[in-house]
């Protein structure tokens, strides 16, 4: 992979960035995430779309791809975005908003795998991460407590999220097409456990796939 025009993509793609919810009701969200092969020659995406707020199941697209890249901190959208792109295709139901596994503006251009693919579609995104790519403080322990994270350059581009009392936060960022409040109303929204119910069920299905852990993700 050619890093120096990924990041000369990356940069390009940033300036597109729409960092504002400029819908109405959300009626639909999706969650995306995905799943690997053994060998890691296959990826398999998976959006699951539910109802919001009362999280009733709708739609499942799936799709399966040929890996062309290994795993690379800061380049995730290159190797996954692509298995992305063939399971949205797929969906009779367009979500209102999509969930994906890995950060959004929280990224060292402002275009990780949610921002990637919302700026792409031109569709509004969320990105909701296990780790971040920035220092961070942790919230309280109460379900909905949240502290807000900056990148290098002071800007706020991430919310560190408690979606359940006692258990670790997850880490949520604007994708495109949608604000920090939006972003945090969403997910907490959608939790019922740690992981929004979309994404937590994407989660599940993209691993019976293939029957594997969880890849590294950034």
């Amino acid at each position: 992979m050619n890093l120096k025009k990924a990041i000369e993509t990356q940069e390009n793609l940033s300036r597109r960035l729409i960092l504002e919810w400029r819908g109405g009701q959300v009626r639909f969200v999706a969650g995306a995430d995905f799943g690997y092969s053994r060998n890691e020659d296959r990826i398999a995406a998976v959006i699951v779309v539910m109802t919001f707020p009362d999280l009733r199941p709708v739609e499942t697209a799936s799709a399966v791809r040929r890996l062309k890249m290994p795993y690379i901190p800061g380049f995730l959208a290159f190797r996954e975005a692509p298995a992305f792109f063939a399971a949205f295709r797929r969906l009779r139901h367009r979500p209102d908003v999509t969930i994906l596994d890995g950060n959004g503006i929280a990224h060292p251009r402002r275009m990780g795998l949610a921002s990637h693919v919302g700026v792409k579609l031109d569709i509004p995104t969320i990105g909701c991460a296990k780790s971040p790519f920035f220092p961070f403080r942790l919230p309280e322990e109460q379900a909905g407590a949240w502290t807000e994270y900056r990148n290098r350059d002071d800007e706020k581009v991430g919310i560190c999220l408690r979606t359940r009392t006692g258990v670790k936060p997850v880490f949520i960022s604007p994708g495109h097409r949608v604000d920090f409040r939006l972003a945090k109303n969403v997910v907490i929204g959608c939790s019922k456990y740690r992981l929004p119910e979309p994404l937590r069920e994407a989660h599940r299905l993209s691993r019976e796939m293939f029957s594997l852990s969880d890849p590294q993700k950034s």
